[in-house]
Protein backbone atom coordinates (compact mmCIF):
# COMPACT_ATOMS: atom_id res chain seq x y z
CA UNK A 1 0.00 0.00 0.00
CA UNK A 2 1.31 3.49 -1.06
CA UNK A 3 0.17 6.65 -0.40
CA UNK A 4 -1.62 8.27 -2.99
CA UNK A 5 -2.98 11.15 -1.08
CA UNK A 6 -1.72 14.81 -0.15
CA UNK A 7 -1.26 14.97 3.76
CA UNK A 8 -2.01 18.10 4.76
CA UNK A 9 -1.75 19.63 8.59
CA UNK A 10 -4.39 21.17 9.86
CA UNK A 11 -2.19 24.26 11.93
CA UNK A 12 -4.80 25.80 14.57
CA UNK A 13 -4.01 29.61 15.23
CA UNK A 14 -0.88 29.47 17.90
CA UNK A 15 -2.97 32.55 20.19
CA UNK A 16 -6.26 30.70 20.36
CA UNK A 17 -4.05 27.52 20.69
CA UNK A 18 -2.45 28.96 23.62
CA UNK A 19 -5.57 30.61 25.15
CA UNK A 20 -7.08 27.22 25.26
CA UNK A 21 -4.40 25.24 27.11
CA UNK A 22 -3.47 27.80 29.28
CA UNK A 23 -7.03 28.88 30.56
CA UNK A 24 -8.82 26.22 29.35
CA UNK A 25 -6.78 23.60 30.84
CA UNK A 26 -7.00 21.69 27.57
CA UNK A 27 -4.23 19.36 27.10
CA UNK A 28 -2.41 20.45 23.91
CA UNK A 29 -3.60 17.67 21.48
CA UNK A 30 -7.23 17.69 22.80
CA UNK A 31 -7.28 21.34 22.62
CA UNK A 32 -5.55 21.29 19.07
CA UNK A 33 -8.47 18.76 18.21
CA UNK A 34 -11.32 21.16 19.61
CA UNK A 35 -10.28 24.08 17.44
CA UNK A 36 -10.08 22.51 14.41
CA UNK A 37 -13.86 21.42 14.78
CA UNK A 38 -14.30 24.97 14.84
CA UNK A 39 -14.70 25.81 18.48
CA UNK A 40 -13.21 29.13 19.10
CA UNK A 41 -14.28 29.60 23.02
CA UNK A 42 -12.74 27.36 25.85
CA UNK A 43 -17.27 27.43 27.12
CA UNK A 44 -18.46 26.29 23.84
CA UNK A 45 -15.32 23.42 23.31
CA UNK A 46 -16.38 22.16 27.29
CA UNK A 47 -19.89 22.13 26.65
CA UNK A 48 -19.33 19.81 23.48
CA UNK A 49 -17.10 17.68 25.13
CA UNK A 50 -18.86 17.38 28.31
CA UNK A 51 -22.40 17.74 27.82
CA UNK A 52 -25.23 18.25 30.35
CA UNK A 53 -28.82 18.39 30.48
CA UNK A 54 -28.74 22.31 31.59
CA UNK A 55 -27.32 22.74 28.02
CA UNK A 56 -30.64 22.56 26.34
CA UNK A 57 -31.86 25.71 25.31
CA UNK A 58 -34.68 27.29 25.58
CA UNK A 59 -36.97 25.49 22.98
CA UNK A 60 -39.50 28.83 22.90
CA UNK A 61 -37.26 30.76 20.90
CA UNK A 62 -38.47 28.70 18.02
CA UNK A 63 -41.02 30.45 16.10
CA UNK A 64 -44.20 29.02 16.27
CA UNK A 65 -43.32 27.04 19.50
CA UNK A 66 -45.28 28.80 22.02
CA UNK A 67 -48.50 28.86 19.42
CA UNK A 68 -48.08 25.12 19.00
CA UNK A 69 -48.38 24.54 22.65
CA UNK A 70 -51.07 26.90 23.76
CA UNK A 71 -53.09 24.99 21.02
CA UNK A 72 -52.51 21.64 22.48
CA UNK A 73 -53.31 22.39 25.77
CA UNK A 74 -56.75 24.08 24.50
CA UNK A 75 -56.92 20.69 22.92
CA UNK A 76 -56.30 19.15 26.56
CA UNK A 77 -58.61 21.45 28.24
CA UNK A 78 -61.11 20.78 25.83
CA UNK A 79 -60.59 17.02 25.33
CA UNK A 80 -60.33 17.26 21.94
CA UNK A 81 -59.17 14.52 20.14
CA UNK A 82 -55.83 14.83 18.86
CA UNK A 83 -54.39 12.73 15.99
CA UNK A 84 -50.16 12.21 15.53
CA UNK A 85 -49.51 11.95 11.70
CA UNK A 86 -45.96 10.47 11.17
CA UNK A 87 -43.62 9.76 8.77
CA UNK A 88 -42.92 6.32 8.11
CA UNK A 89 -38.44 6.22 7.94
CA UNK A 90 -36.95 5.84 11.99
CA UNK A 91 -37.36 9.42 12.36
CA UNK A 92 -40.62 9.88 12.03
CA UNK A 93 -41.66 6.54 13.91
CA UNK A 94 -39.36 7.34 17.11
CA UNK A 95 -41.17 10.59 16.86
CA UNK A 96 -44.52 9.77 16.37
CA UNK A 97 -44.10 7.09 19.42
CA UNK A 98 -42.77 9.70 21.62
CA UNK A 99 -45.21 12.47 21.16
CA UNK A 100 -48.07 9.81 21.53
CA UNK A 101 -46.41 8.41 24.33
CA UNK A 102 -45.98 11.56 26.39
CA UNK A 103 -49.94 13.07 25.27
CA UNK A 104 -51.32 9.79 26.32
CA UNK A 105 -50.16 11.30 30.13
CA UNK A 106 -53.06 13.56 29.67
CA UNK A 107 -55.67 12.51 27.35
CA UNK A 108 -57.40 9.11 26.53
CA UNK A 109 -58.31 11.28 23.54
CA UNK A 110 -55.07 10.52 21.26
CA UNK A 111 -54.76 8.37 17.99
CA UNK A 112 -51.45 8.45 15.18
CA UNK A 113 -51.51 7.16 11.60
CA UNK A 114 -48.12 6.47 9.92
CA UNK A 115 -49.29 5.48 6.42
CA UNK A 116 -47.10 3.29 4.22
CA UNK A 117 -44.51 5.00 1.80
CA UNK A 118 -45.06 2.14 -0.75
CA UNK A 119 -48.86 2.60 -1.03
CA UNK A 120 -49.21 6.34 -0.58
CA UNK A 121 -45.95 7.85 -1.28
CA UNK A 122 -43.71 10.35 1.05
CA UNK A 123 -46.09 13.02 2.39
CA UNK A 124 -49.48 14.67 4.55
CA UNK A 125 -52.11 13.13 2.30
CA UNK A 126 -55.29 15.33 1.96
CA UNK A 127 -57.05 11.25 1.18
CA UNK A 128 -57.04 10.43 4.66
CA UNK A 129 -58.71 13.80 6.08
CA UNK A 130 -62.20 12.22 5.54
CA UNK A 131 -61.37 9.21 7.69
CA UNK A 132 -59.76 11.70 10.11
CA UNK A 133 -62.88 14.01 9.92
CA UNK A 134 -65.15 11.13 11.20
CA UNK A 135 -63.06 10.44 14.04
CA UNK A 136 -64.05 13.62 15.28
CA UNK A 137 -60.29 14.50 15.23
CA UNK A 138 -60.04 18.39 15.98
CA UNK A 139 -56.01 18.71 15.89
CA UNK A 140 -53.63 17.12 13.50
CA UNK A 141 -49.84 17.28 14.73
CA UNK A 142 -47.74 16.25 12.24
CA UNK A 143 -43.84 14.46 13.03
CA UNK A 144 -41.23 14.24 10.25
CA UNK A 145 -43.57 15.72 7.69
CA UNK A 146 -45.49 18.82 6.23
CA UNK A 147 -43.46 21.32 5.62
CA UNK A 148 -44.31 21.55 2.21
CA UNK A 149 -48.17 20.55 2.53
CA UNK A 150 -49.72 23.97 1.65
CA UNK A 151 -53.06 22.34 -0.20
CA UNK A 152 -53.66 19.01 2.59
CA UNK A 153 -53.34 21.98 4.91
CA UNK A 154 -56.03 24.12 4.13
CA UNK A 155 -58.05 21.43 3.16
CA UNK A 156 -57.86 20.40 7.01
CA UNK A 157 -58.88 23.70 7.72
CA UNK A 158 -62.11 23.45 5.66
CA UNK A 159 -63.18 20.55 7.36
CA UNK A 160 -62.78 22.08 10.64
CA UNK A 161 -59.59 20.39 11.52
CA UNK A 162 -56.64 22.66 13.23
CA UNK A 163 -53.32 21.36 11.95
CA UNK A 164 -49.70 21.66 13.98
CA UNK A 165 -46.66 20.95 11.27
CA UNK A 166 -43.82 19.69 12.83
CA UNK A 167 -40.84 18.97 11.10
CA UNK A 168 -37.05 19.34 9.84
CA UNK A 169 -37.08 19.02 6.04
CA UNK A 170 -36.13 22.72 3.80
CA UNK A 171 -38.96 24.95 3.99
CA UNK A 172 -39.90 25.22 0.31
CA UNK A 173 -43.26 27.21 1.10
CA UNK A 174 -44.29 27.35 4.81
CA UNK A 175 -48.41 25.95 5.25
CA UNK A 176 -50.53 28.53 6.36
CA UNK A 177 -50.95 27.12 9.95
CA UNK A 178 -48.95 27.00 12.85
CA UNK A 179 -45.20 25.13 11.99
CA UNK A 180 -42.51 23.85 14.72
CA UNK A 181 -39.47 23.01 12.70
CA UNK A 182 -35.59 24.26 13.41
CA UNK A 183 -35.47 25.56 9.69
CA UNK A 184 -36.96 28.62 10.51
CA UNK A 185 -34.21 29.59 13.30
CA UNK A 186 -31.11 30.72 11.79
CA UNK A 187 -28.61 28.22 10.76
CA UNK A 188 -26.46 29.28 14.19
CA UNK A 189 -28.95 28.29 15.99
CA UNK A 190 -28.76 24.90 18.50
CA UNK A 191 -32.06 23.93 16.86
CA UNK A 192 -31.44 24.41 13.22
CA UNK A 193 -30.19 20.61 12.50
CA UNK A 194 -32.52 19.37 14.67
CA UNK A 195 -34.27 15.88 12.73
CA UNK A 196 -37.78 15.21 13.66
CA UNK A 197 -37.85 12.76 16.77
CA UNK A 198 -35.32 16.16 17.68
CA UNK A 199 -38.42 18.78 17.17
CA UNK A 200 -40.84 16.57 18.51
CA UNK A 201 -38.15 16.40 22.16
CA UNK A 202 -38.08 20.28 21.97
CA UNK A 203 -42.26 20.25 21.72
CA UNK A 204 -42.50 18.04 24.91
CA UNK A 205 -39.79 20.31 26.64
CA UNK A 206 -42.23 23.46 26.10
CA UNK A 207 -45.20 21.72 26.32
CA UNK A 208 -44.26 20.24 30.15
CA UNK A 209 -43.10 24.28 30.77
CA UNK A 210 -46.53 25.68 29.45
CA UNK A 211 -48.51 22.90 31.58
CA UNK A 212 -46.67 23.51 35.02
CA UNK A 213 -47.36 27.26 35.03
CA UNK A 214 -51.01 26.51 34.14
CA UNK A 215 -50.62 24.21 36.75
CA UNK A 216 -51.05 21.04 36.21
CA UNK A 217 -48.78 19.47 38.44
CA UNK A 218 -49.91 21.25 41.48
CA UNK A 219 -50.96 17.77 42.75
CA UNK A 220 -48.18 15.16 40.89
CA UNK A 221 -44.55 15.61 39.78
CA UNK A 222 -43.93 16.94 36.10
CA UNK A 223 -43.11 13.49 34.09
CA UNK A 224 -39.58 12.79 33.36
CA UNK A 225 -38.46 13.60 29.56
CA UNK A 226 -34.98 12.04 30.60
CA UNK A 227 -36.25 8.55 29.34
CA UNK A 228 -37.29 9.73 25.82
CA UNK A 229 -33.52 10.66 25.12
CA UNK A 230 -32.58 7.01 24.40
CA UNK A 231 -34.72 7.15 21.87
CA UNK A 232 -34.23 10.78 20.53
CA UNK A 233 -30.46 9.61 20.14
CA UNK A 234 -31.40 6.71 17.99
CA UNK A 235 -33.76 8.82 15.57
CA UNK A 236 -30.91 12.00 15.61
CA UNK A 237 -28.34 9.15 14.06
CA UNK A 238 -30.61 7.62 11.86
CA UNK A 239 -31.65 10.72 9.91
CA UNK A 240 -27.72 11.77 9.48
CA UNK A 241 -27.88 15.05 10.61
CA UNK A 242 -24.87 17.15 11.91
CA UNK A 243 -24.47 16.47 15.54
CA UNK A 244 -24.00 19.98 16.46
CA UNK A 245 -25.76 22.05 18.94
CA UNK A 246 -28.71 20.25 20.31
CA UNK A 247 -27.98 17.13 18.44
CA UNK A 248 -25.09 16.31 20.12
CA UNK A 249 -26.67 16.79 23.60
CA UNK A 250 -29.44 14.67 22.81
CA UNK A 251 -26.77 11.93 21.48
CA UNK A 252 -23.83 11.68 23.72
CA UNK A 253 -26.44 11.61 26.67
CA UNK A 254 -29.03 9.51 24.49
CA UNK A 255 -26.23 7.38 23.42
CA UNK A 256 -24.87 6.28 27.05
CA UNK A 257 -28.45 6.26 28.40
CA UNK A 258 -29.13 3.36 25.93
CA UNK A 259 -27.12 0.90 27.79
CA UNK A 260 -29.68 0.82 30.55
CA UNK A 261 -32.77 1.44 28.66
CA UNK A 262 -36.14 2.49 29.80
CA UNK A 263 -38.26 1.14 27.43
CA UNK A 264 -39.29 -2.28 27.22
CA UNK A 265 -38.38 -2.33 23.48
CA UNK A 266 -34.83 -0.65 23.75
CA UNK A 267 -34.10 -3.79 26.72
CA UNK A 268 -35.42 -6.73 24.22
CA UNK A 269 -33.02 -4.88 22.01
CA UNK A 270 -30.29 -5.35 23.90
CA UNK A 271 -30.83 -8.82 25.34
CA UNK A 272 -31.48 -9.45 21.16
CA UNK A 273 -28.34 -8.57 20.52
CA UNK A 274 -26.27 -10.36 23.04
CA UNK A 275 -24.58 -6.69 23.99
CA UNK A 276 -22.38 -7.24 26.64
CA UNK A 277 -19.94 -4.77 26.30
CA UNK A 278 -20.66 -0.89 25.88
CA UNK A 279 -22.59 0.74 23.15
CA UNK A 280 -20.72 1.99 19.85
CA UNK A 281 -21.65 3.81 16.86
CA UNK A 282 -21.84 0.49 14.63
CA UNK A 283 -24.49 -1.00 16.83
CA UNK A 284 -26.60 1.92 16.27
CA UNK A 285 -25.54 2.24 12.73
CA UNK A 286 -25.47 -1.33 11.66
CA UNK A 287 -27.56 -3.43 13.99
CA UNK A 288 -30.45 -1.29 15.51
CA UNK A 289 -31.38 1.40 12.67
CA UNK A 290 -31.45 -0.61 9.82
CA UNK A 291 -34.48 -2.97 11.18
CA UNK A 292 -36.10 -0.15 12.34
CA UNK A 293 -36.30 1.04 8.72
CA UNK A 294 -36.56 -1.70 7.42
CA UNK A 295 -40.03 -1.72 8.60
CA UNK A 296 -41.09 1.94 6.84
CA UNK A 297 -38.94 0.71 3.94
CA UNK A 298 -41.01 -2.28 3.49
CA UNK A 299 -44.33 -0.58 4.46
CA UNK A 300 -45.41 -1.69 7.58
CA UNK A 301 -44.32 1.26 9.75
CA UNK A 302 -47.10 0.24 12.33
CA UNK A 303 -44.94 -2.68 13.23
CA UNK A 304 -41.88 -0.64 14.72
CA UNK A 305 -44.35 1.97 16.50
CA UNK A 306 -46.13 -1.05 18.20
CA UNK A 307 -42.69 -2.54 18.98
CA UNK A 308 -41.78 0.78 20.75
CA UNK A 309 -45.23 1.00 22.35
CA UNK A 310 -44.87 -3.39 23.76
CA UNK A 311 -45.51 -3.05 27.22
CA UNK A 312 -44.16 -6.38 27.99
CA UNK A 313 -41.00 -8.56 26.40
CA UNK A 314 -42.98 -10.93 25.73
CA UNK A 315 -45.09 -8.42 22.74
CA UNK A 316 -41.74 -6.80 22.31
CA UNK A 317 -39.76 -9.65 21.54
CA UNK A 318 -42.90 -10.78 18.87
CA UNK A 319 -42.94 -7.75 17.29
CA UNK A 320 -38.56 -7.31 16.86
CA UNK A 321 -38.67 -11.24 15.48
CA UNK A 322 -41.36 -10.17 12.81
CA UNK A 323 -39.19 -6.42 12.05
CA UNK A 324 -35.85 -8.99 11.58
CA UNK A 325 -37.41 -11.25 8.96
CA UNK A 326 -38.53 -7.60 7.12
CA UNK A 327 -34.78 -6.26 7.16
CA UNK A 328 -33.89 -10.34 6.02
CA UNK A 329 -36.16 -9.57 3.04
CA UNK A 330 -35.12 -5.88 2.53
CA UNK A 331 -31.39 -7.13 2.17
CA UNK A 332 -32.57 -9.48 -0.38
CA UNK A 333 -34.27 -6.97 -2.40
CA UNK A 334 -31.57 -4.37 -1.88
CA UNK A 335 -28.69 -6.99 -2.66
CA UNK A 336 -30.40 -8.12 -6.35
CA UNK A 337 -31.27 -4.48 -7.71
CA UNK A 338 -27.22 -3.51 -7.23
CA UNK A 339 -26.14 -6.42 -8.99
CA UNK A 340 -28.77 -5.89 -11.47
CA UNK A 341 -28.10 -2.74 -12.05
CA UNK A 342 -24.17 -2.72 -12.02
CA UNK A 343 -23.01 -3.54 -15.50
CA UNK A 344 -24.75 -0.65 -16.96
CA UNK A 345 -23.36 2.54 -14.44
CA UNK A 346 -20.34 2.62 -16.53
CA UNK A 347 -22.09 3.28 -19.62
CA UNK A 348 -24.77 5.49 -17.81
CA UNK A 349 -21.68 7.77 -15.96
CA UNK A 350 -19.73 8.62 -19.68
CA UNK A 351 -23.46 10.25 -20.57
CA UNK A 352 -24.23 11.79 -17.40
CA UNK A 353 -22.48 13.34 -14.55
CA UNK A 354 -24.83 11.72 -12.12
CA UNK A 355 -26.84 7.80 -11.68
CA UNK A 356 -30.44 8.18 -12.81
CA UNK A 357 -32.02 4.88 -12.76
CA UNK A 358 -35.27 3.86 -13.06
CA UNK A 359 -37.22 0.38 -11.03
CA UNK A 360 -40.30 -1.12 -11.23
CA UNK A 361 -42.12 -3.24 -8.64
CA UNK A 362 -39.77 -2.50 -5.80
CA UNK A 363 -41.19 -0.86 -2.59
CA UNK A 364 -40.87 3.21 -2.74
CA UNK A 365 -39.15 2.81 0.94
CA UNK A 366 -35.84 1.51 -0.70
CA UNK A 367 -35.57 4.18 -3.20
CA UNK A 368 -33.21 5.90 -0.91
CA UNK A 369 -31.81 3.29 0.42
CA UNK A 370 -30.48 2.32 -3.27
CA UNK A 371 -29.66 5.84 -3.97
CA UNK A 372 -27.15 6.03 -1.12
CA UNK A 373 -25.77 2.48 -2.18
CA UNK A 374 -24.91 3.75 -5.29
CA UNK A 375 -23.84 7.39 -4.11
CA UNK A 376 -21.69 5.82 -1.79
CA UNK A 377 -20.15 3.45 -4.28
CA UNK A 378 -19.31 6.06 -7.56
CA UNK A 379 -19.49 9.54 -5.46
CA UNK A 380 -21.92 11.03 -7.60
CA UNK A 381 -25.21 12.17 -7.43
CA UNK A 382 -28.06 9.57 -7.76
CA UNK A 383 -31.67 9.35 -8.07
CA UNK A 384 -33.86 6.31 -8.46
CA UNK A 385 -37.22 6.44 -9.34
CA UNK A 386 -39.80 3.94 -9.38
CA UNK A 387 -43.10 4.15 -11.94
CA UNK A 388 -46.35 3.56 -11.66
CA UNK A 389 -49.65 4.13 -13.36
CA UNK A 390 -48.25 6.75 -15.66
CA UNK A 391 -45.78 8.50 -12.25
CA UNK A 392 -42.52 8.76 -10.95
CA UNK A 393 -41.42 8.27 -7.41
CA UNK A 394 -38.40 9.50 -6.66
CA UNK A 395 -35.09 9.61 -4.04
CA UNK A 396 -31.84 11.36 -4.38
CA UNK A 397 -28.64 11.42 -2.99
CA UNK A 398 -25.51 13.30 -3.58
CA UNK A 399 -22.06 13.78 -2.07
CA UNK A 400 -21.57 16.22 0.79
CA UNK A 401 -20.04 19.20 -1.71
CA UNK A 402 -22.84 19.29 -3.72
CA UNK A 403 -26.23 21.03 -2.63
CA UNK A 404 -28.53 18.55 -5.02
CA UNK A 405 -31.56 19.87 -3.63
CA UNK A 406 -30.79 23.33 -4.78
CA UNK A 407 -29.97 22.16 -8.32
CA UNK A 408 -32.87 20.33 -8.63
CA UNK A 409 -35.26 23.04 -7.51
CA UNK A 410 -34.24 24.66 -11.04
CA UNK A 411 -36.15 22.07 -12.31
CA UNK A 412 -39.18 22.20 -10.18
CA UNK A 413 -41.63 23.49 -13.24
CA UNK A 414 -40.86 19.65 -14.56
CA UNK A 415 -42.29 18.85 -11.02
CA UNK A 416 -45.43 17.37 -9.38
CA UNK A 417 -43.94 17.73 -5.94
CA UNK A 418 -40.39 17.75 -4.17
CA UNK A 419 -39.25 18.22 -0.58
CA UNK A 420 -35.97 16.98 1.68
CA UNK A 421 -32.77 18.10 2.67
CA UNK A 422 -29.74 19.38 0.78
CA UNK A 423 -28.32 15.99 -0.07
CA UNK A 424 -31.30 13.68 0.64
CA UNK A 425 -34.74 14.56 -0.80
CA UNK A 426 -37.90 13.06 -2.88
CA UNK A 427 -40.68 13.95 -5.30
CA UNK A 428 -43.11 13.44 -7.97
CA UNK A 429 -42.44 13.69 -12.08
CA UNK A 430 -44.96 12.82 -15.25
CA UNK A 431 -43.04 9.40 -16.43
CA UNK A 432 -43.46 11.80 -19.67
CA UNK A 433 -41.43 14.38 -18.50
CA UNK A 434 -38.60 12.45 -16.94
CA UNK A 435 -35.99 12.54 -20.34
CA UNK A 436 -36.33 16.05 -19.91
CA UNK A 437 -35.48 16.50 -15.95
CA UNK A 438 -32.12 14.56 -16.91
CA UNK A 439 -31.23 16.67 -19.98
CA UNK A 440 -31.81 19.67 -18.17
CA UNK A 441 -29.78 18.28 -14.66
CA UNK A 442 -27.27 17.63 -17.07
CA UNK A 443 -26.88 21.01 -18.44
CA UNK A 444 -26.92 22.57 -14.74
CA UNK A 445 -24.32 20.11 -13.02
CA UNK A 446 -22.39 20.39 -16.01
CA UNK A 447 -21.68 24.14 -15.52
CA UNK A 448 -21.11 24.11 -12.01
CA UNK A 449 -17.68 22.98 -10.61
CA UNK A 450 -19.05 20.80 -7.41
CA UNK A 451 -16.53 18.68 -6.79
CA UNK A 452 -13.58 19.97 -5.03
CA UNK A 453 -11.27 17.03 -4.91
CA UNK A 454 -11.14 16.51 -1.67
CA UNK A 455 -11.09 12.86 -2.07
CA UNK A 456 -6.83 13.43 -3.30
CA UNK A 457 -6.05 15.05 0.74
CA UNK A 458 -6.19 14.13 3.13
CA UNK A 459 -6.34 16.68 6.31
CA UNK A 460 -4.55 16.24 9.68
CA UNK A 461 -6.32 17.17 13.00
CA UNK A 462 -2.43 16.93 15.21
CA UNK A 463 0.38 15.16 15.38
CA UNK A 464 0.98 12.80 18.49
CA UNK A 465 2.73 10.03 19.50
CA UNK A 466 1.78 6.66 21.34
CA UNK A 467 2.84 8.13 25.08
CA UNK A 468 0.24 10.92 24.25
CA UNK A 469 -2.70 9.28 22.85
CA UNK A 470 -2.49 6.95 25.77
CA UNK A 471 -1.95 9.51 28.80
CA UNK A 472 -5.24 8.95 30.92
CA UNK A 473 -6.38 12.89 30.52
CA UNK A 474 -6.45 12.06 26.77
CA UNK A 475 -7.93 8.61 26.83
CA UNK A 476 -10.68 9.90 28.96
CA UNK A 477 -11.40 13.14 26.66
CA UNK A 478 -11.50 10.78 23.45
CA UNK A 479 -14.30 8.45 25.02
CA UNK A 480 -16.09 11.89 25.37
CA UNK A 481 -16.51 12.49 22.08
CA UNK A 482 -18.54 9.81 21.03
CA UNK A 483 -20.91 8.82 19.49
CA UNK A 484 -19.60 10.07 16.28
CA UNK A 485 -21.70 11.04 13.02
CA UNK A 486 -22.63 13.40 10.32
CA UNK A 487 -20.81 16.55 10.71
CA UNK A 488 -18.69 15.13 14.16
CA UNK A 489 -15.85 12.76 12.45
CA UNK A 490 -13.40 10.79 14.82
CA UNK A 491 -10.01 13.38 14.62
CA UNK A 492 -7.39 12.47 11.65
CA UNK A 493 -4.31 12.23 14.00
CA UNK A 494 -0.66 11.77 12.68
CA UNK A 495 1.06 9.32 14.94
CA UNK A 496 4.96 9.12 14.68
CA UNK A 497 7.94 7.94 16.39
CA UNK A 498 6.94 3.88 17.05
CA UNK A 499 7.80 0.63 16.14
CA UNK A 500 5.53 -1.70 14.76
CA UNK A 501 5.66 -4.84 17.21
CA UNK A 502 3.23 -7.58 14.73
CA UNK A 503 1.26 -7.30 11.60
CA UNK A 504 -1.58 -9.80 11.43
CA UNK A 505 -3.40 -10.47 8.66
CA UNK A 506 -7.55 -10.99 9.43
CA UNK A 507 -9.79 -12.62 6.96
CA UNK A 508 -7.37 -12.09 4.04
CA UNK A 509 -8.52 -8.34 3.58
CA UNK A 510 -7.53 -6.39 6.87
CA UNK A 511 -4.54 -5.64 8.60
CA UNK A 512 -4.07 -5.67 12.21
CA UNK A 513 -1.03 -3.68 13.37
CA UNK A 514 0.51 -3.51 17.17
CA UNK A 515 2.46 -0.36 17.36
CA UNK A 516 4.84 0.13 20.26
CA UNK A 517 7.35 2.97 21.83
CA UNK A 518 8.71 1.75 24.88
CA UNK A 519 6.37 0.49 27.12
CA UNK A 520 3.62 1.99 24.94
CA UNK A 521 1.64 -0.37 22.29
CA UNK A 522 -1.36 0.57 20.92
CA UNK A 523 -3.34 -1.50 17.97
CA UNK A 524 -4.38 0.40 14.76
CA UNK A 525 -6.44 -1.12 12.42
CA UNK A 526 -6.45 -1.32 8.68
CA UNK A 527 -9.45 -2.41 6.63
CA UNK A 528 -9.27 -3.70 3.38
CA UNK A 529 -5.74 -3.53 3.19
CA UNK A 530 -2.59 -5.83 3.47
CA UNK A 531 0.46 -3.71 5.09
CA UNK A 532 3.79 -4.90 5.01
CA UNK A 533 6.29 -3.33 8.06
CA UNK A 534 8.49 -1.82 5.16
CA UNK A 535 5.44 0.32 4.41
CA UNK A 536 4.40 1.74 8.11
CA UNK A 537 7.18 4.81 9.25
CA UNK A 538 4.38 6.89 9.56
CA UNK A 539 0.32 6.51 10.09
CA UNK A 540 -2.84 8.96 10.16
CA UNK A 541 -6.07 6.64 11.70
CA UNK A 542 -8.70 8.07 13.92
CA UNK A 543 -8.26 6.45 17.19
CA UNK A 544 -11.74 4.97 18.53
CA UNK A 545 -12.63 3.01 21.83
CA UNK A 546 -13.25 -0.92 21.33
CA UNK A 547 -16.20 -1.22 23.29
CA UNK A 548 -15.52 -4.87 23.38
CA UNK A 549 -11.87 -4.55 25.56
CA UNK A 550 -12.65 -0.94 26.37
CA UNK A 551 -9.02 0.20 25.19
CA UNK A 552 -8.02 2.91 22.74
CA UNK A 553 -7.52 2.10 19.16
CA UNK A 554 -6.90 3.70 15.94
CA UNK A 555 -8.39 3.23 12.28
CA UNK A 556 -5.90 3.63 9.57
CA UNK A 557 -6.50 6.02 7.14
CA UNK A 558 -3.31 5.88 5.52
CA UNK A 559 0.37 5.26 6.17
CA UNK A 560 3.64 6.27 4.64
Amino acid sequence: MSSTKLWINKLPNKDLLYEFVTYGFFPPLLAQILINKGFTDIKTAYSFLYPQLTDFSDPFTIPEMDLAVKRIYKALKKEEKILIYGDSDADGIIGTFILYDFLKLFTSEIDWLIPSKNKEGYGFHAKFLPEIKAKGVKLIITVDVGISAYETVNSAKALGIDVIITDHHEVINKPDTITVTGKLTPPSSPFYHLCGTGVVFALIRALRTYLYKQGYFKEKNPPSLRKYLELVSLATLADMVPLTGENRTITYLGFRDFSSPSFVATQVLLENFNIKHSLSEEDFYYRIIPKINATGRLGYPELAFKFLNAKDKETAQKHLSEIENLNLQRQEIETGIIKKFLPQIEKELKKFPFLFLILENIPKGLLGLIANRFKNLYNVPVIVVSLENGIGVGSARSPEDLNFFKVFSQCKDLLIQYGGHKHAFGFQIEKDLIPQLKEKLKNILSSISWKDGSEKYLYIDAETTLAELLHHEILYALAQLHPYGEGHSSPNLLVKNFEVKDIKILKDKHSKVVLKHGVNELCAICFNKILEQNQINLIVGNPFINTFTNTLELKIEDVK
